[in-house]
């Protein structure tokens, strides 16, 4: 069950067996409160179990199966499951699931997880399931269209083009940071309207968000912007990897971008097998035509050996701007 459709339910009645499954933590953590809320607990009355301390599981289950005894309740939550993947079996926990005391909870915590497994099905008959699935590109503006309409304000186009477009660059969406960053906002911006100063002031600080400027204008064809800006980037070292990564990430796209535009594959479809907003996408079928095929590939082997060198410390600025420039001039 997604998130919105997860928080509805808690709502309506809590069940005694959860399993929060899924990547984007911010949903995980955010439902976790929900039902300690809802159950009237505090967190020091829950027990916490992290399976990364290698706690054998006759002792998870036994503690999920104890009555309660300084408090109403025995609320338990179990970190890092491993039951719902892998080759760890109980029959002994699926029968305690389904039989849980009406004073007794469980939450369970895991990346990972295996559907067909009949600890998923017993947690699915006797409980629910919340799937915290990461954000997606195509998924941001849904999310800025929600914060927008509850904290009343609006947002001018420019602003909103710019918002997706950095946003989409990072190659994780988080919505911690999302949340953070756009409380940020809220914070310094009085007026109603949004506007892009507003976003350039006070957000999108991220070394990953910075060197998308180096990639707008090797897609240009600007090399004094291009080199200028990667000469900023690699004034701190610890950008040189940053640097590697976002510009095999833009290599790739534009590499598998070819392939389907070759294939007749446009518009939404496009979009979404790139796992990119339309916005980029349709930035994208315009900008791929300028390169060709045997250049990316020389450069993507180019782009590897410069991260193997500077790993073993024979690569340096020089390298990547020898890249930067051949992209520029293509």
């Amino acid at each position: 069950m997604k998130f919105n459709d997860f928080m509805k339910t808690l709502d309506i009645k809590i069940k005694h067996v959860y399993l929060l499954s899924g990547e984007e933590t911010f949903y995980i953590d955010k439902a976790r409160e929900k039902i300690f809320e809802k159950l009237q607990v505090e967190k020091s009355d829950v027990t916490t179990l992290d399976c990364n301390n290698k706690i054998p599981l006759h002792e998870i289950i036994s503690t999920i199966d104890s009555a309660p005894f300084f408090n109403p309740k025995n609320v338990v939550l179990v970190k890092n499951a491993p039951f719902f993947s892998g080759e760890i079996k109980s029959e002994r926990l699926e029968k305690t699931l389904s039989n849980m005391l009406e004073t007794n909870y469980v939450i369970f915590v895991a990346k990972n997880v295996d559907k067909r497994r009949k600890l998923y099905k017993a947690v699915e008959k006797f409980g629910n399931i919340l799937e915290a699935d990461p954000l997606k590109a195509w998924d941001i503006e849904k999310w800025l269209e929600a914060k927008l309409k509850s904290s009343g304000k609006v947002i001018s186009f420019d602003a909103r083009k710019y918002f997706v477009e950095r946003i989409s660059l990072l190659p994780e969406i988080s919505l911690w940071y999302l949340e953070n960053e756009f409380e940020k906002i809220l914070l310094n911006v009085k007026d109603r309207e949004i506007k892009l100063i507003d976003l350039q002031r006070n957000l999108l600080e991220m070394p990953e968000v910075s060197t998308f400027a180096i990639v707008d204008a090797i897609d240009a064809k600007k090399i004094k912007s291009a080199v200028g800006i990667l000469r900023t980037q690699l004034r701190n070292q610890n950008n040189f990897v940053v640097v590697i990564t976002v510009l095999s990430r833009h290599i790739r796209q534009l590499l598998l971008a070819k392939f389907f535009l070759k294939n007749k594959i446009t518009g939404k479809e496009f979009a979404q097998k790139l796992e990119m907003h339309p916005f980029i996408a349709k930035k994208f079928e315009k900008i791929v035509p300028t390169y060709s095929t045997k250049l990316l590939e020389e450069i993507f082997l180019e782009i590897a050996d410069a991260d193997f060198n500077f790993k073993i410390g024979r690569a340096g600025l020089e390298t990547l701007e020898r890249i930067v420039i051949k992209l520029c001039r293509r």
